[in-house]
């Protein structure tokens, strides 16, 4: 095949979205049928006990309350997406121990939804309480063991040494910072359906991100013959990587279906959600960078501490994502990075939108800040003269990432212009003198790593049928990132026919071959790539085809808006309907399929400013605007990527501003509502400004890179910059998120030089 050119950005209208907001769109529990059982668990109100006893006497009205000892499913290995935790599995229901609150301990199985959780209610857990360890840090001492198995708290540790340190740095800036636990909290919550089928089948319906990877997964814990286990994926409401992951509640609902030869239903309740659908972040990060008085930051040494909460099964390869893009942008040459992550007795941590490296984003930018300010230098500056130059891409760091390409300087003057840097300083300047509200600019510059492990391919497959009709089918199955669109876009435009005589097909084991699935910010490059490339195998053989059929040179034959034709030769029109049938004629297969593997990952990377204001009486922050210039590669469908931004900078601003999961000291779940679990508002939304570099990246034919984390990333550090910078004056150096008014009000309290106006 020939060099496949690149595809033409093209905004559209995302076809899926009418049915989606209209209501008509079809999400797992719309497709349960009248006999479906429904499921609730019984979950621990401790965070750390012995189960002494479980009385079911009292339920009534229940088909079955069932607990481990009943389904005696093997438990989940404590593996994750990039680390083994062999020493630490989960099991589905616990039997001898709880190890947070909100771990499930029985399911109870009902004819309808309300008897199901009034039952659970009636099932008594009697607990002999252990300490509960709530914090990683005190997890470190081993004091309190929270599995017996392993003898440790610690899952594992990584360690990394390039160059060594010198015996005097003129400048040095040292900072502790966290990432608070997050909640991920989609529309929909975990949901899966699970339908017994006559021929021995079991078909299970289930919000996920990998149709293929749960099938396999699933087959595995239940156990049965993967081939009999049919996964549908149908509309997503949301998944921010939690739904890449299978639960024990997903095994539970599928043996309770094949148990009672009956469909049976579990949907996620919020409260369920939150205190154990698995939390983000939960990372504490040491920087401690040195240099001169110039600027040039020489050493970088880095200590990060994940928590993993009680099971490691899904988050232990979290800290290895922040330990691959911990210096950012930055060309630092001599490095230490160390990790360790550590279970608790929390909810157990995963992938969330991001998934290490808005941790390791956000540690970074404020240590160049503090940097900055012990040089005594300008921020900006700072952040030029340590950037890797664009005349050095592809750049391999120190930690193994291989950047592909891009400007990341550019990146930041463009960001410098559009926020008018110049004159927020000039009003900063007048603020102050007037003792007006502090106005602060910060920035956060960032590089994701997006794709995936090198060698995790995806699948396409583009079929013409003797009709003429095109379908195509993908691995990649969304969860609202627009994929129905932009592959439909992705084979028109290669087939010389409209989006919209395209048929999409994803999320379903028995009409897709095989699949990874959607995460990472992989799809676009992978999957979208196997599509373009699967669909230019079927255009090359049926432009082979014409030419033969009309006695002409391939290279002669256009195709434009459905039809076949030979350049400047009237009357030799062909449309599609034509050429499928004649190609059933001559035997020839007008059907490509492609297992699509890059080969690397790609680093798109973005400089986002934030412009805040603060209430020096309330501590209030108002975050008055947003500026985002990024570089995904080649951009597929520019009015999908402004979404995917916008909706990631809420995520990013609610981390910054509104959202932490709270525990008492003895593990008691503080914020187990939306009333406690403050989330961004639509109202909430500042004025966004966004601009794109366009830097094509070399491992796909698309020369596209992922865009679906870049606003989770870059918000947090920036908002917090720009909130210490408006502070500085008044002796404020350092804070955490969220920056919630008591927090800013209090840093202000405690500050070592207060100005007038400041609270004392």
């Amino acid at each position: 095949m020939d060099e496949i050119p690149y595809f033409e950005a093209r905004s559209s209208l995302r076809r899926e979205d009418h049915r989606l907001i209209t209501g008509a769109g079809r999400y797992v529990a719309d497709l349960a049928p009248p006999e479906t059982v429904h499921v609730a668990f019984v979950r621990s109100t401790e965070a750390h006990a012995l189960i002494t006893g479980i009385d079911t006497r009292a339920v009534e009205g229940a088909l079955g309350v069932f607990t481990a000892e009943d389904l005696r499913i093997a438990d989940i290995p404590g593996d994750s997406i990039a680390a083994a935790a062999p020493a630490f599995p989960r099991p589905h229901l616990a039997q001898e121990k709880v190890r947070y609150v909100g771990e499930p301990i029985a399911a109870v199985a009902a004819e309808s939804l309300a008897t199901a959780v009034d039952a659970a209610d009636l099932v008594w857990v009697d607990y002999e309480p252990i300490p509960a360890v709530i914090d990683p840090r005190e997890s470190l001492s081993d004091e309190v063991i929270i599995h017996e198995t392993a003898g440790t708290n610690v899952v594992n540790r990584t360690e990394l040494a390039v160059g060594e340190s010198l015996d005097d740095y003129e400048v040095v800036a040292e900072v502790a910072v966290a990432n608070q636990r997050l909640a991920p909290n989609p529309i929909e919550p975990l949901v899966i359906l699970a339908v017994p089928e006559d021929d021995g089948r079991l078909t299970v319906y289930i919000s996920h991100q990998r149709p293929h990877g749960v099938q396999a997964r699933l087959s595995q814990l239940i156990p049965m013959d993967r081939n009999k286990l049919h996964v549908v994926v149908p509309d997503v409401g949301g998944a921010f990587g939690m739904k890449g992951m299978t639960y024990p509640e997903h095994t539970v609902t599928a043996a309770l279906a094949l148990r009672l030869g009956r469909p049976v239903l579990w949907a996620e309740r919020r409260r369920e959600h939150l205190s154990g659908g698995t939390h983000g972040r939960g990372s504490f990060h040491r920087v401690k960078l040195m240099g001169t008085r110039g600027g040039r930051i020489q050493r970088a040494e880095i200590d990060i501490l994940a928590d993993v909460g009680a099971y490691p099964h899904n988050g232990t390869g979290i800290p290895n994502f922040s330990r691959l893009v911990a210096l950012g942008l930055y060309d630092i040459e001599n490095v230490s990075v160390k990790t360790t992550a550590v279970v608790t007795n929390a909810a157990p941590t995963g992938s969330y939108r991001g998934a290490g490296r808005p941790e390791a984003a956000y540690a970074i930018e404020r240590a160049v800040d503090a940097f900055a300010r012990a040089a005594e230098l300008d921020p900006v500056e700072v952040r030029l003269t340590n950037f890797i130059p664009s005349e050095s891409l592809p750049h391999r760091t120190p930690t193994g990432a291989l950047y592909d390409s891009g400007d990341y300087a550019a990146a930041l003057r463009r960001a410098v212009d559009l926020v008018e840097l110049d004159r927020l300083r000039r009003e900063q300047k007048g603020r102050l003198a007037e003792g007006r509200k502090p106005l602060g600019v910060g920035f956060g510059a960032f590089v994701e790593r997006a794709g995936g492990a090198v060698d995790a391919g995806e699948y396409g497959r583009v079929e013409v049928d003797r009709a003429g009709s095109i379908t195509l089918r993908t691995g990649s199955a969304s969860s609202g990132q627009g994929h129905e669109t932009a592959w439909a876009q992705l084979a028109a435009a290669a087939l010389g026919v409209s989006a919209e005589d395209v048929r999409y097909v994803a999320g379903d084991t028995d009409e897709v071959a095989q699949g990874t699935g959607t995460f990472a910010s992989r799809s676009a490059q992978i999957g979208g790539a196997a599509i373009w490339r699967s669909a230019h195998v079927v255009r090359e053989r049926a432009i082979d085809l014409v030419a033969d059929l009309l006695e002409s040179a391939p290279a002669d034959v256009l195709l434009k808006e459905g039809t076949f034709f030979i350049a400047g030769v009237p009357g030799t029109e062909m449309g599609w309907s034509e050429v499928a049938e004649a190609a059933h004629q001559r035997g020839v297969d007008l059907t490509a399929e492609d297992w699509f593997v890059p080969g690397a990952q790609t680093f798109p990377y973005g400089v986002h400013v934030a412009v805040v204001e603060v209430d020096l009486d309330t501590g209030e922050v108002d975050l008055l605007r947003m500026v985002a210039v990024d570089d995904c590669g080649n951009v597929l469908n520019p009015m999908i990527v402004e979404g995917q931004l916008h909706g990631s900078l809420m995520q990013g601003i609610g981390q910054a501003l509104y959202e932490g999961v709270q525990y008492s000291e003895q593990g008691q779940l503080i914020t187990s509502t939306l009333v406690d679990y403050a989330i961004p508002r639509a109202s909430d939304a500042p004025p966004i400004t966004s601009e794109r570099l366009v830097h094509p990246a070399p491992s796909n034919p698309l020369g596209a890179k992922g865009t679906g984390e870049a606003g989770c990333i870059g918000a947090p550090p920036a908002i917090v910059n720009a909130v210490l910078d408006a502070l500085a004056p008044y002796g404020v150096s350092d804070i955490e998120m969220p920056l919630r008014p008591a927090t800013v009000w209090t840093a202000l309290a405690n500050s070592r030089n207060p100005m007038a106006g400041a609270p004392v």
